[in-house]
């Protein structure tokens, strides 16, 4: 007869840590499995020294450039309520440009914590900040939990049981076994600290190799001391064109002709270490390097391909600021129904392109956008007028669809196809 699944064995995990590796672990803190890490014995803290190294800093911060560029707004899934309006004041309160940039930085790091800041305002508990700690101080247990190293509890506290709805976590890419997140500085290290040390061999070489050379000779019963006397004068004559030889010792300039092997394995070599970089950040290293003609074109393809890979980091922010409303509404007795929902968006491009997708919308539906995405195209107020405010004839009944004049949104998207 067949083993029959009892309740209890289909609502139980089975496969956790302390089941399968409880004799690996002497410790309730997880490490983490960065082989980075783990190969030069340091914390994740090290990665801060890799982010300000140029290459990486310039791709990282295009980066963050890109997510504050974009526009937030609270979507509506059912109709406009005071519900919508009170989240929306909320989060207009907040410093989002320090917010936002700080949860994107989970995708360099893996993960990033937050201390969330509460305030009773108005006879409500409100978020007035969300203030990121140093991902140092924090660990995950064999549960997956988040946990407070301090100096009384090296072993850590568990956050949830302390200090519940006071820290969230962001991560990127975290998964069961690795709740510390895939973080790109992880990724990057050794491109980061092959371009920084060959850097430096590099200033060295064009300094000694790419230069011309003097050469002295001395008769061969010259000391050792008179032999190191002339030496420190050539290294005067080659600084200085100006040197004290005694007589009998002869000093020839031997010209340099020139050597590029070095150099031109030294920019192969950097090229292909920022186009990893680029690819990892930005998604393609087209983004820096188009080969397309022109500025434009070089310029176009670069927004394009950053766009599609902001979008990463664009969830990790909306999944922050959600998670703090939804912790809000609980604190506040407000029953969270999923209407109201922060999410950031493209500006609007008010270009030829948009007006010809706003027509064919306009033709192939037969009625107008909602306001909201109407104001997200770049349309303002007085760009169209509908229908009802429009004479309309005497005796002519109108349906619910017909009360807009789709021909004033089609008139609207031709005229801003002349602007541009």
């Amino acid at each position: 007869m067949p083993r029959i699944t009892t309740s209890k064995t289909i609502t139980q995990e089975i496969a956790v840590r302390t089941y399968v590796e409880a004799a690996l672990h002497v410790t309730r803190l997880l490490p983490h499995p960065s082989k980075v890490l783990s190969n030069i014995c340091q914390r994740i803290d090290v990665y801060d020294t890799i982010i300000k190294q140029p290459d990486v800093a310039a791709v990282a911060r295009r980066f963050r450039d890109a997510i504050k560029a974009l526009e937030w707004d609270v979507t509506r899934t059912t109709d406009r309520s005071q519900r919508a309006e009170w989240a929306k004041s909320v989060i207009k309160a907040l410093p989002l440009n320090t917010i936002i940039p700080a949860a994107c930085s989970a995708r360099d790091y893996g993960y990033t914590v937050f201390e969330v800041m509460w305030a009773q305002v108005d006879g409500q508990l409100r978020i007035i900040n969300l203030e990121e700690k140093p991902r140092e101080w924090f660990c995950f247990d064999q549960e997956n939990k988040l946990i407070l190293i301090t100096r009384a509890n090296p072993q850590g506290l568990r956050v949830d049981e302390n200090w519940p709805k006071k820290f969230l976590v962001v991560q990127h890419e975290a998964s069961y076994k690795n709740p510390y997140g895939n973080g790109l500085l992880d990724e990057t290290y050794w491109y980061a600290k092959g371009l920084a040390a060959n850097f430096e061999f590099h200033i060295s070489f064009l300094e000694d190799d790419g230069r011309d050379h003097w050469m002295g000779w001395v008769p061969q019963s010259s000391t050792n001391e008179y032999k190191i006397k002339v030496e420190a004068t050539l290294r005067a004559l080659r600084n200085a064109a100006v040197a004290v030889i005694e007589e009998g010792t002869r000093v020839e300039k031997i010209e340099n002709k020139g050597r590029t092997s070095t150099s031109e394995a030294y920019e192969i070599f950097k090229k292909s270490c920022r186009g990893t970089i680029n690819m990892l950040w930005l998604g393609s290293d087209l983004a820096t390097n188009a080969q397309g003609t022109g500025s434009y074109a070089s310029s176009k393809s670069g927004i394009e391909i950053q766009s599609s890979a902001i979008d990463s980091g664009k969830e990790l922010a909306e999944d922050l600021i959600n998670q703090a409303l939804a912790w809000m509404l609980e604190l506040n007795n407000v029953p969270d129904d999923g209407s109201v929902r922060f999410e950031l968006f493209d500006p609007p491009e008010n270009d030829k392109t948009q007006a010809d997708i706003d027509h064919i919308y306009a033709q192939a539906t037969g009625r107008k956008p909602s306001d909201q995405l109407l104001a997200k195209r770049g349309y303002e107020p007085g760009d169209w007028v509908d229908s009802a405010s429009r004479a309309q004839p005497t005796g002519v009944a109108q349906s619910f669809e017909s009360g807009y004049d789709i021909n004033a949104l089609i008139e609207a998207a031709e005229a801003l196809k002349k602007k541009h």
